[in-house]
């Protein structure tokens, strides 16, 4: 079976020519190259196409179609009264970047690799363009973008180099200084106990919320060797349910500001959990 003829009825002439023109693919090479340009769109159905190979005729085929549109481009800019249009500014590229929080993520936790030779900036846009984040305006796949994320593992690297020798000068100061077993009223102490374990279990289960403080006190040995007053007890289940609400609040701010910033390039998240709103409310009433 031969080839089918590369015209305007090819499936991947028609993908191409769309990419194209609504700047998915660069009308400059040098931005975009055709080894990245069949790299991203290898695995499209368009693709499948018997004939459509990895070679210099792909490249002679994607470079006419960039100067045909170029063409095409500059005759209809010539056809039409041009509008000035207010220069779009793009969010600066700061800790509150939404691609920039993502990218960060992504490297730190192991899925984008610190070593760039096992997988490039072209690879790493390919796997994340489709995301939320890459949406903001300024978000191409350039040299900008390949230096970004370069500084980024960078930064990643340094950070990860800094916890590590955080966490041995933390280790070395607990071993020196052990948190004493009682505190300063000669109690056990609450945080890291098994007492404490115990309570944020029966929690999770709701029980604190089915029977009274001193009900709950009473279902297990290691509250009362923790607290030989009922009354205490109940402080630290208030003092237990403060502290779910203030991480609750955490994420909550760090979800407005994130809305924010994705609000300004026009992209709205759906409604957030109406109960994380209740918590912020019950947290300012205890206030």
């Amino acid at each position: 079976m031969s080839p089918q003829k590369w015209d305007e009825n090819h499936p991947a002439r028609i993908l191409l020519c769309k990419e194209i023109k609504e700047g998915r693919i660069p009308m400059d090479s040098s931005e975009m190259g055709p080894a990245e340009v069949y790299y991203k769109y290898h695995d499209t159905v368009e693709f499948q196409v018997e004939g459509m190979e990895y070679n210099s005729t792909f490249t002679s085929r994607l470079r006419r179609l960039r100067e045909q549109i170029k063409r095409g481009q500059g005759k209809a800019e010539k056809g039409t009264k041009t509008k000035k249009k207010k220069k779009e500014i793009s969010l600066t590229w700061n800790e509150n970047h939404p691609a920039r929080i993502l990218l960060y993520k992504e490297i730190a936790e192991g899925r984008i690799p610190l070593n760039e030779q096992e997988m490039g900036p072209a690879e790493v846009w390919c796997t994340y363009h489709n995301t939320l984040e890459f949406q903001m305006d300024g978000m191409e796949f350039n040299g900008n973008f390949a230096t970004r994320l370069s500084s980024l593992r960078a930064i990643v690297k340094r950070d990860q180099g800094r916890a590590a020798s955080d966490r041995k000068a933390l280790e070395k100061a607990m071993k020196n200084h052990p948190v004493p077993e009682l505190n300063h009223r000669g109690e056990p102490q609450w945080n890291g106990s098994l007492a404490q374990a115990l309570l944020q279990q029966d929690m999770v289960e709701g029980k604190h919320e089915t029977i009274r403080p001193s009900e709950l006190w009473e279902t297990r040995p290691e509250y009362k060797e923790a607290f030989s007053r009922k009354n205490d007890f109940r402080w630290k289940i208030r003092q237990e349910i403060r502290t779910k609400k203030y991480l609750y609040t955490l994420e909550y701010r760090a979800e407005e500001k994130l809305r924010k910033n994705l609000k300004k390039e026009g992209i709205v998240l759906p409604d957030q959990d109406e109960a994380v709103g209740g918590i912020i409310m019950d947290l300012e009433m205890e206030r």
